[in-house]
């Protein structure tokens, strides 16, 4: 019997004290960036093409819009993201907009609520695509999970970003391509 006590505490400590990670940690916040050797105009326009989305997000299974706004900024969407396997939604709202030069998102699933802010700067040599994220748990428990796993969150944005890079730049390369053989 005093063993079952001595457990029972002991495991009543770890979940409070896993608990409290919550209450003191806060946001995952984490930057990222990429250069695209493509203009401002064609990295943003491929960027916010929903059709695109669902070729270099493989991850994405729809992407329907929910209401749209003629400036953009407030138009929502809801996607369908395969989770290894689990199929999960998300709630997409535009926060922000300027077209070639900025965009912000806000994302809430189940547990979560992520915010992206991505700025398109015009390079000599094509873009420079800069990220911001900032991820939250929606409850004790989900901070108290995301406090371990930004690290995570940050290698999943990162990849994801390198993959619209090559979708891009491999756009780039296609168009290039079907311009030589129409010429022949």
């Amino acid at each position: 019997m005093k063993f079952l006590k001595i457990f029972g505490i002991i495991l009543l400590v770890l979940v409070l004290g896993f608990l409290s990670i919550g209450l003191f940690s806060g946001k995952q916040e984490y930057q990222a960036e990429v250069k695209i050797y493509k203009p401002v105009a064609e990295v943003f326009a491929l960027f916010n093409d929903q059709e695109s989305l669902l070729k270099w997000l493989p991850e994405v299974k729809s992407f329907e819009p929910i209401k749209e706004t003629p400036n953009k900024v407030g138009s929502e969407y809801k996607m369908l993201i395969d989770n290894q396997g689990q199929v999960m939604e998300m709630h997409e709202t535009l926060t922000g907009y300027k077209e070639n030069e900025m965009i912000e998102m806000v994302f809430v699933a189940g547990w979560m609520t992520k915010n992206n802010h991505f700025t398109f700067e015009k390079l000599n040599e094509g873009t420079l695509l800069k990220a911001s994220y900032t991820v939250e748990g929606n409850n004790i428990f989900a901070k108290s999970m995301f406090a371990f796993f930004g690290s995570m969150f940050k290698q999943i944005d990162e990849t994801n970003l390198n993959r619209f890079k090559d979708f891009v730049e491999s756009q780039t390369a296609l168009q290039n391509e079907e311009k030589v053989e129409s010429t022949i």
